[in-house]
């Protein structure tokens, strides 16, 4: 071997076998395919990472618990996902400040008049730098509220922080920013 093959040949084993080093943000999508999971196991495995590979999954389930409790109408669920008094809310033009705020002042009363309520998160994209992580997503909402039919889209934004002991062990709620409008014929079909 020449010998600036055999450089070329080192320097390039050299990088391969190196531990990374990421720039924060790392940006990890929900959609990734399983199967890729074991291909790049062995890489996370080497690196020395500011989160850990199931903070992506944990977050998002977080994220998608809230849909889902919102759904069902289970204030004490969204009591252990919310940060309580570290909680800000945007929808629209209108901001509720605390889960206290947002649970008595607005999310409590409409989810008592509301009927058939259905609201699920669609492409959901979590990024984690940290003790934070963020996601944009878009939703569906259809229901029926003081006689009228709902059947919307919308998109938002949420940030989610890490709490608990020894570095964090949970994932809660911190912001959320969402706006919708009436589904429009070119919309996709809701799930």
């Amino acid at each position: 071997m020449s010998t600036s093959l055999y450089i070329a040949a080192a320097l390039l084993t050299a990088l391969l076998t190196a531990p990374l080093s990421l720039p924060n943000p790392v940006v990890v999508h929900q959609a990734m395919p399983v199967a890729m999971a074991p291909a790049i196991a062995p890489s996370l495995a080497r690196m020395e990472l500011p989160w850990q590979p199931d903070d992506v999954a944990r977050a998002t389930a977080v994220l998608q618990g809230v849909f889902a409790a919102a759904e069902r109408g289970d204030l004490a669920a969204l009591d252990t996902l919310y940060a309580g008094d570290s909680l800000t809310v945007v929808e629209g033009a209108g901001i509720n400040r605390g889960w206290a705020d947002y649970r008595d002042h607005h999310l409590g009363p409409e989810l008592k008049t509301m009927k058939n309520f259905y609201y699920r998160p669609v492409d959901v994209v979590v990024r984690v730098s940290g003790q934070y992580a963020w996601a944009t997503f878009r939703y569906d909402l259809k229901g029926k509220m003081n006689g009228r039919q709902i059947d919307n889209v919308g998109r938002g934004t949420a940030i989610l922080e890490r709490r608990g002991a020894a570095g964090g062990t949970r994932w809660v709620v911190r912001h959320t920013q969402t706006s919708s409008r009436a589904r429009r014929a070119g919309d996709p079909p809701s799930l």
